[in-house]
């Protein structure tokens, strides 16, 4: 007869009831104890989930390996910050995986139940930290950087997005893929994932462990800002050094940013009379004394030259694409001709990084404010535009967007500001003969514009149609046969069937009657990249900008330094417009004219270029002066061009009061774009701006 111990236990009572484990289970555990139990049940999610960080980091680092310099900082230093925002980030993770074990009784650790849990648990979290990785790489090869606003557009607009990545990238063998990967993974570390199940505390000191988790997580976004990366000199480095999901989250709560909380200020009156001096000329005098009044009244030489507008914002057209800019591949031989036979803006810049940007820019002519675009934010309605000048003036103006105009709040935007919204859901099925996730193809679009011009000339008056193309965009989709690069044909093929587009546009336009009086402005809402060794590089924001009008437009090149803020002063110009003003921007058109501010923004991020120097103004009021490349050292700072950055950016951070539509109707009765022939001042020179006092701003 065989012995009692000799025969085999059932293998629950073996693990889970057996003497020494009960013993344990009922000893009294120090908080200590309480904590090591803890861990070692989170133990397989917190080297996963360091493990997964890492490894993301490596492989964003080595892909960036040309643009990264041999400099420590750059390979080493963003792996010791980048583990600070790891484990930072990783923390409030903690505090949710926590609850389960803090509400699991006592005597069901280690059971099926919690087995189960946990089991699953961890495959699911292997999972979702395989698709942020691999998320992460095509986000940075898209854009350079690490979740941060554009991933937050992305999770609210997700039909488009998702649609987008389907036709991209091959989604689902990778998440097949991806979740075999988990599956596998847990199953092969089953017993490390096991091993923490018991003993398990009480609940007294599993709520204490758990308040003191909570409370290092708080204190650990508390006291973390990206001012910690700010040592590093490369701008990808400083990218790499941070968490794409504490950057996802970060942007989620500061898409509109208080400027007066955030950014360095001056005096609120100070800051009003540096921007009107700034934007102060002779001949476009204030309309009142107020110093929190822009307005100012531009004068014509004679009437209005009543043409149609086709402003045309072209997803995505770096200059580096073009031939005219020294681009060898062939490209864009429709924009390389316009250019050559139109008035070319060779030193033109993108004031951000986001279509929204872009049309900000161009409509409103406002510096960039800190955070989202005023395009996505409330009271963003009866603004003063370009389309509200034309509007006075009797024109039908016109939103024409390839994707769905709601689509970054484009259409509540424009709407709002009276213009006619014409998008892809307007659009009759049977005009649409070529679509992809983010629009209809250029072709389709430009068919819809001049089928609309076709209308306004019908009734007899002129328009004003501001579009926005999307073929420039991934998934670089378009027609068969248009141009003789295969879709999808990456951005090459992208670039050249956008150009190919618009030389259908003018070329169907050309056999219009109203087209001989229509005037084209082609301009890019922004470049393809902005990454670079240094943050702000202006040269990251060259655009190009082109007006063209068959006999009426002659060819000339505008050198001067500029953004997107100056067009719509400068197509005003062009048009003999007189109109009351506040704008921003300057004209262009204007010869011999001073340099003027250029503003560019990343992000949180924004900055004014004067006199060669870029000035940049940053969260937790810091400030940094470029010149050449380099940081400026505070005894080589210019303070009056940080004076008037600060002065520019905190005014306008005012743009609800001070953007407000007003009537461009010229005190004497004379209605907008110079019906009536009000007279500009001949060869006007500018004002010089008061001597005034300059306290010293310090930066970093």
């Amino acid at each position: 007869m065989r012995s009692i111990s000799s025969r085999r236990l059932p293998k629950s009572k073996t693990r889970h009831n057996c003497p020494d484990i009960q013993l344990l289970r009922r000893l009294p555990m120090t908080f200590a104890q309480s904590v090591g139990a803890f861990f070692r049940r989170l133990k397989p999610f917190i080297l996963l989930f360091l493990l997964t960080q890492f490894l993301v980091r490596l492989a964003l680092t080595l892909v960036s390996a040309k643009d990264l310099s041999f400099h420590p900082a750059d390979w080493l230093v963003p792996f010791f910050t980048g583990f600070w925002f790891d484990i930072v980030t990783l923390l409030p993770i903690l505090v949710v995986f926590l609850l389960f074990p803090l509400l699991l009784p006592v005597s069901w650790a280690g059971k099926r139940f919690d087995r189960a849990v946990g089991l699953s648990g961890f495959a699911i979290f292997l999972f979702l930290m395989v698709v942020q990785g691999v998320s992460e790489y095509f986000f940075w090869d898209e854009f350079t950087t690490r979740f941060n606003f554009i991933a937050v557009d992305y999770l609210v607009y997700t039909q488009e997005v998702i649609q987008n990545i389907m036709e991209s990238y091959p989604v689902v063998p990778l998440l097949a893929g991806i979740g075999l990967l988990a599956v596998g993974g847990a199953y092969l570390l089953r017993r490390q994932v096991k091993a923490g199940f018991a003993p398990h505390p009480p609940f007294m000191k599993r709520l204490a462990v758990f308040a003191t988790i909570t409370g290092m997580a708080a204190a650990g976004v508390l006291v973390t800002s990206d001012s910690i990366t700010r040592p590093m000199p490369s701008a990808i480095a400083r990218e790499l050094g941070g968490n794409g999901l504490y950057g996802l989250v970060s942007a989620f709560f500061s898409n509109e940013i208080d400027f007066v909380n955030f950014y360095r200020t001056i005096p609120e009156k100070q800051a009003a009379e540096r921007t009107r001096d700034l934007l102060a000329e002779d001949h476009e005098p204030f309309e009142s004394t107020d110093l929190n009044d822009i307005t100012r009244d531009i004068r014509a030489e004679g009437p209005m030259l009543r043409k149609n507008v086709i402003l045309v914002g072209m997803e995505s057209m770096s200059a580096e694409f073009m031939g005219t800019f020294g681009n060898p591949k062939r490209l864009t031989p429709n924009l390389d001709r316009l250019a050559s036979e139109g008035l070319l803006f060779t030193e033109m810049r993108a004031t951000g990084t986001r279509t929204v940007r872009g049309l900000e820019a161009i409509a409103l002519s406002v510096p960039p404010t800190p955070g989202q675009s005023i395009l996505r934010r409330p009271g963003n309605d009866n603004l003063f535009t370009i389309g509200s000048v034309f509007q006075d003036s009797g024109y039908d103006t016109r939103f024409l967007y390839g994707g769905y105009g709601y689509f970054d709040n484009m259409n509540a935007f424009f709407s709002g500001n009276g213009f006619g919204i014409v998008d892809r859901a307007t659009m009759a099925a049977g005009d649409v003969h070529f679509a992809n996730a983010w629009g209809v193809s250029d072709e389709d679009l430009y068919d819809e514009v001049i089928r609309q011009a076709d209308a306004s000339a019908k009734a007899g008056k002129n328009f004003f149609s501001f579009v926005m193309n999307t073929s420039n965009h991934r998934p670089f989709t378009y027609p068969a046969g248009a141009i003789d690069i295969p879709s999808p044909g990456g951005r090459d093929g992208a670039v050249k069937y956008s150009d190919y587009a618009i030389g259908e546009l003018v070329k169907k336009a050309s056999a219009k009657p109203w087209f001989r009086d229509t005037v084209f402005v082609f301009v890019a809402d922004h470049t393809a990249s902005v990454a670079g060794k240094v943050e702000l590089d202006m040269n990251k924001y060259h655009i190009p900008c082109i007006i063209w009008s068959q006999g009426f437009v002659e060819p000339r090149r505008i050198n001067r330094l500029a953004s997107q803020v100056d067009i719509a002063p400068s197509l005003l110009a062009l048009l003999q417009a007189s109109y009351r003003s506040r704008f921003f921007g300057d004209d262009l058109i204007e010869a011999d004219e001073p340099e003027r501010p250029v503003y560019i923004s990343n992000y949180q991020k924004v900055a004014m270029i004067m006199h060669g120097r870029t000035t940049i103004l940053e969260p937790k009021k810091q400030i940094v002066q470029m010149k050449g490349g380099e940081v400026q050292p505070e005894s080589a700072v210019d303070h009056n061009a940080v004076e008037d950055t600060v002065a520019v950016y905190q005014y306008a951070s005012h743009w609800r009061d001070i953007s407000r539509r007003i009537p461009s109707v010229l005190d004497n009765g004379t209605l907008a774009l110079g019906r009536f022939g009000v007279h500009r001042l001949p060869d006007p020179k500018r004002r010089a701006p008061p001597s005034r006092a300059t306290p010293t701003i310090p930066v970093r």
